[in-house]
C-alpha cells in the first residue's frame, strides 16, 4: 500500500478536526511525560518518549468490578466515547496488542474490552532512539496500528493500518508513489540486547549484580506496559459487611506478598527470585508459552530505576552456563 503525505498546517487542521468529534489524548509534558486529553494542540509534546504508556487507559489502575449488598450483585461497565491517541511509538504500540492478546483473546475481560473497543491508535514513529536504553530493535516488533506518521520536517509521512485508519483520511492526505521499506520501521541504536535466549542464564551468578541493587520498589512494573499483575479484593465497611465492591487494582511480582498464598507461604521470598522473575516473564516464559516477546524494549523501566539497574547489560555480560 502507498503511503500518503500531509503538511504540518494540514495535520493541525487535521486533530482540530478530530477533537470536534472524539476525544484526542497524546503526550503532555508536565511533572512528567503522559497522555492525557487534548484541548490545546500547541500542549503536544513529541520529544521523548512519554514516562507513562497509555496502558492505564484500558487496564485501569484501579477498576471497580461489581458491588455486592447480601445476594445481590451489581455490575456497571463504563464504556467511554471514542478516544484518538495520538503519539504512540512502536514499542507502545506493541505493548496494547500484547495486552489486547491477554484481555481480548486468551481471556475475554470485559472491562478491558470495554475501554479498548473505541480507541484508535495514531502511531509516531521514532527517527531515532528517544533513551539511551531503549532495546525495541532486539524485539519481534509487529505494525500494529490504525495509522502511522514518519516525521519529515515539514510534512509527515502516512501508513494506513486499519479500517479505522482509513476512514480517518481526508482531502488533506495527498497519496504518494512512496511505501514502507524495511529500513523505515528500523532505528539505529536501539539492538540493545544481544542474548535473547536466556534459557540457559537462571543460575548466572551475574543475576545477583542486579538483585543487590533492587529495593522492590516496583517501580519498573508500574512503569512497563505490558506487566498486567494485578490483585483483587472486597472493599466493606465495618457497619455493614454485606455490601461493598469488589476491586480491581494493579500490583507486581516485585512485592512479597504477591506470592503470599494461604498459610503464609510465599512462593518468590528471596529478592532474588522476584527480580530474575521479571526479566524471564518478559523475556522467556511468555514466548515459550504463546510464541510472542512480552517485552517491547521501550526501556522504561531501566529509565527510571531508582538505582539504575541495566538488565539488558547483566545479561549481555552473561555467559552461557
Amino acid at each position: 500500500m502507498y503511503l500518503y503525505r500531509i503538511t504540518k498546517q494540514d495535520f493541525s487542521e487535521f486533530l482540530a478536526n478530530i477533537k470536534t468529534k472524539s476525544e484526542l489524548y497524546a503526550p503532555i509534558k508536565t511533572d512528567a511525560v503522559r497522555f492525557q486529553k487534548i484541548d490545546n494542540l500547541d500542549d503536544i509534546y513529541l520529544k521523548t518518549l512519554p514516562d507513562f504508556s497509555v496502558k492505564e487507559f484500558f487496564f485501569r489502575q484501579r477498576e471497580k468490578l461489581f458491588s455486592f449488598n447480601g445476594n445481590k450483585v451489581t455490575v456497571k461497565i463504563d464504556k467511554p466515547k471514542t478516544r484518538v491517541f495520538f503519539g504512540l511509538r512502536r514499542c507502545d504500540l506493541n505493548a496494547i496488542a500484547h495486552q489486547d492478546f491477554v484481555f481480548m483473546e486468551k481471556h475475554k475481560d470485559p472491562y478491558y474490552i470495554a475501554q479498548r473497543k473505541g480507541a484508535i491508535l495514531l502511531g509516531y514513529h521514532c527517527n531515532e532512539a528517544p533513551s539511551k536504553y531503549c532495546f525495541c530493535g532486539s524485539m519481534d516488533l509487529k505494525d500494529c496500528y490504525d495509522l502511522m506518521f514518519w516525521d519529515k520536517g515539514n510534512h509527515f509521512l502516512v501508513d494506513v493500518g486499519s479500517d479505522k485508519g482509513k476512514k480517518l483520511i481526508d482531502k488533506n492526505f495527498k497519496k504518494t508513489r512512496l511505501k514502507v521499506a524495511e529500513k523505515d520501521r528500523k532505528i539505529k541504536f536501539t539492538d540493545r540486547l544481544k542474548k535473547k535466549d536466556i534459557s540457559n542464564l537462571f543460575d548466572n551468578p551475574n543475576w545477583e549484580k542486579g538483585a543487590k541493587l533492587c529495593i522492590s520498589c516496583a517501580s519498573c512494573t508500574t512503569l512497563c506496559p505490558t506487566c498486567y499483575c494485578h490483585e483483587i479484593k472486597d472493599e466493606t465497611k465495618l457497619e455493614d459487611l454485606k455490601s461493598g465492591d469488589r476491586i480491581r487494582e494493579w500490583s507486581s511480582c516485585q512485592l512479597k506478598d504477591f506470592s503470599r498464598v494461604a498459610g503464609n507461604h510465599i512462593f518468590r521470598e528471596p529478592l532474588l527470585d522476584r527480580f530474575k522473575h521479571r526479566i524471564y516473564h518478559q523475556l522467556q516464559y511468555f514466548k515459550e508459552r504463546y510464541n510472542i516477546e512480552m517485552c517491547v524494549g521501550c526501556g522504561r523501566c531501566i529509565t527510571h530505576c531508582p538505582t539504575d539497574i541495566d538488565f539488558v547489560q547483566l545479561i549481555n555480560e552473561m555467559k552461557d552456563e
